[in-house]
């Protein structure tokens, strides 16, 4: 049987091998976009076939398959570079480089996005070192002395930059780095130094520093590695120090700053403090670590650091320093590399003791725990906190077995359900009854869901286990299931005795009032709700970064969470960039939420949804109708209004295509809808307006949902009036 350990750890190693995640320490988490690195990769790919690069060769490289065109060389070095040189990096792109080169890796890299920066198989992060720096690496040196052949080297490598946008976590480094080739191309003088400094050591040397010198200082805080080996380090040392100043101040139990200092070089495997690290720690710091680092090397206890360390970073996420602890990590993994490489460029740290993994365990150690009841307490023992964004589980992830040992109401402890064909169990007192009609219901709406493939795994988890506590934040863009979504959920929460309907929350409805008036309305609000309603939160993250009034509110419901327990469940909408905007306003606010993101409704969405629209106008259509309606409305949907772009707009086209069709069959009340009544411009259909009243595809009529949405009466949900797409 699997431990505790063991299955944290495998839901860890599951989650960066299915999600399509680049988290870089210093910038965050980033969703990678479906498609995105194949298609940067063809892009590297054609420039590698373009002939001009088979002008400039790489005959001997540890990485790749050789002969191999210099400028694939140098999207390894480049893209390393603009990750930040021995940056940590996590997610399952975290080798990013290597994948964008696959086809070209010899056969021992073959799999790199497995390894970590260290040489090993351990998961979940790497940190390696990127000793590519302007002017350029493999390209130039190809290139030798012709000054004709270093023209090409430097135009190619621009290319390499142009060829890498799109990734949005390296895009400000990347624009840097072409700002500063533009203004090199400016600069006669470094024209001419570019084309006929000496291919020796130290002539490149030269070079990089006037490179480097050519930088402005807004160039040089985007891209710290300019300032050279000492200038880096300096930048390394400054942040990881007023990061552990913080942390310490917000968390006991650290430290005080020389001794970590110290800790973090005898961990590096120095036994003497290197005279670089004085321009970063300066005066008296500098000098009082080069007094204990030598007892701290007789002494040194390598397991009770990091454990020392580990714990204090786990008691740093739970005050809510969850991105200050980021930092702390990242700049000491890049400080270990820096010191170890000195006097020359940055190494790949090894050893490093800095506990990365450790403190990603711990993030999902802390905030992805199931909630478990003891029959004595008769409610939840700890709070439910679920998953940070760095950690959440891959949709439909079940992490053991622990809810399965959850009574449900009207259900004996010793009964075993049997879900042989998916169903629940078959019990015949009216508890049970009542609670297998929820189930059944629920499921039915769920299969109405189009196009949601992650928010539908987390729903159908949740009709098996629904007495897990529900904090839920669905992100993503606006109107493809919400409504639908709460109304599960809110049958889901009969079970627990609520009533099966929802309280909702706009933002919109806490903007104009000052921080006291907010704050208490929102007390109200939940506190009216304690168990009893299910409460949707709509645009929880504009709620909480409201310059004004944000902050208090954000903290208000944290309380509200912490305070109230299992009598509050609540499921909120975001943004696609929801969660990452929660994150940056309240992390401990954050840290309660399962995180499911929704995507764009593509044509053949689309055409299922008009399709159903036009079932319930009494309609039907043609093959040929209902693929141009799902190609239309894919076209229309980035200029339509925000309240009418996915489900809304089907809802609309209907409405248009039904009109025509009943005027083009002399007003038939079942008329069949062609591609000739498709709208190339709005015209108002007839009967003035939409005929089932609803923007979303929610299948109200069957589900009774319009309780669950019986508190959203005259909140600003409207339609416009408008071209189709406007």
């Amino acid at each position: 049987m699997q431990t505790n350990a063991s299955r944290a750890h495998g839901a860890l190693e599951a989650m960066f091998r299915e999600e399509s995640v680049f988290d870089l320490y210093s910038r965050g988490r980033w969703q990678v976009p479906d498609g995105l690195v194949a298609a940067v990769t063809e892009r590297v790919d054609a420039l590698a076939e373009d002939p001009r690069s088979a002008l400039l060769v790489v005959d001997e490289h540890p990485a790749l398959r050789t002969p191999v065109p210099a400028v694939v060389a140098d999207v390894l070095g480049i893209t390393a570079f603009l990750c930040g040189d021995v940056a940590v990096r996590s997610g399952s792109w975290r080798r990013l480089e290597h994948d964008l080169v696959s086809s070209h890796l010899a056969g021992a890299a073959q799999g790199s996005p497995g390894r970590d920066g260290l040489g090993g198989l351990r998961t979940g992060w790497v940190a390696s070192a990127a000793p590519w720096r302007p002017p350029g690496g493999d390209l130039f040196r190809a290139a030798g002395d012709d000054r004709g052949l270093r023209r090409l080297a430097w135009e190619l490598t621009a290319e390499i930059l142009r060829v890498l946008a799109g990734i949005e976590s390296l895009e400000d480094r990347r624009q840097g780095l072409l700002t500063l080739y533009e203004h090199a191309a400016a600069d006669h003088d470094l024209v001419e130094a570019t084309l006929s400094a000496p291919s020796t050591p130290a002539g490149w040397a030269q070079l990089r520093e006037r490179w480097a010198d050519a930088a402005g200082d807004d160039l040089v805080a985007v891209l710290p590695e300019l300032t050279g080996n000492v200038g880096y380090l300096s930048w390394i040392v400054d942040g990881w120090c007023a990061a552990h100043r913080l942390l310490a101040d917000a968390v006991p139990g650290g430290d005080d700053l020389c001794t970590a200092l110290s800790c973090l070089l005898v961990q590096a495997g120095l036994t003497v403090v290197p005279p670089e690290l004085a321009v970063g720690v300066r005066g008296d710091l500098y000098a009082q670590v080069g007094a204990r680092l030598a007892e701290d090397v007789r002494t040194w206890d390598a397991g009770a650091w990091r454990h020392q360390v580990r714990s204090w970073l786990a008691g740093a996420l739970v005050a809510g320093e969850f991105d200050v602890a980021r930092t702390w990590l990242d700049l000491a993994v890049r400080l270990t590399g820096v010191v170890q490489g000195l006097p020359g460029d940055a190494a790949t740290p090894d050893p490093c003791l800095v506990p990365v993994g450790e403190f990603q365990d711990d993030v999902r150690r802390l905030f992805r725990v199931r909630r478990v009841r003891h029959p004595l307490a008769g409610a939840a023992s700890a709070p439910a906190w679920l998953a940070t964004e760095d950690v959440f589980p891959p949709v439909g992830h079940r992490n053991g077995p622990v809810r399965d040992t959850v009574p449900a109401p009207g259900r004996r402890p010793d009964e075993t359900p049997d879900r042989s064909a998916g169903a629940p169990p078959d019990l015949v007192d009216g508890a049970g009854c009542a609670r297998a009609s929820a189930l059944a219901q629920a499921t039915a709406m769920i299969d109405r869901i189009v196009g949601q493939p992650a928010l539908v795994a987390v729903l159908r988890e949740l009709v098996d286990m629904p007495a897990q506590d529900l904090r839920l934040l669905v992100t993503g863009p606006p109107d493809v299931g919400t409504n639908l979504a709460v109304d599960v959920l809110a049958r889901l929460m009969t079970m627990r005795g609520f009533d099966g309907t929802a309280v909702w929350l706009h933002h919109e409805q806490f903007a104009l009032l000052d921080a006291d008036s907010a704050v208490a309305q929102l007390r109200d609000r939940v506190e009216g709700c304690d168990g009893e309603r299910l409460i949707a939160v709509d645009g929880l993250d504009r709620l909480v970064s409201h310059e004004r009034i944000g902050r208090p509110l954000a903290q208000e419901l944290h309380r509200l969470i912490s305070a109230h327990g299992a009598q509050v469940q609540l499921v909120a909408f975001g943004g696609p960039d929801g969660y990452r905007r929660l994150v940056d306003a309240c992390p401990s606010l954050a840290a309660w939420w399962r995180v499911v993101r929704t995507r764009e409704f593509t044509a053949g969405d689309f055409a299922v949804l008009f399709g159903r629209a036009l079932d319930r106008r009494g309609a039907t259509a043609t093959p040929g109708a209902l693929r141009a309606a799902g190609d239309l409305l894919a076209e229309t949907r980035a200029a339509a209004a925000e309240e009418e772009r996915n489900a809304g707009l089907a809802t609309r086209l209907a409405d248009l295509a039904v009109a025509a069709a009943r005027r083009r069959t002399n007003w038939a009340t079942s008329p069949v809808v062609d591609v000739v009544d498709l709208p190339t411009e709005y015209a108002e259909p007839e009967d003035g307006g939409s005929e089932d009243g609803g923007s979303e595809d929610v299948g109200s009529e069957d589900v009774g949902s319009e309780n669950a949405r019986s508190e959203n009466a005259g909140t600003p949900r409207h339609v416009q009036r408008a071209e189709l797409g406007r």
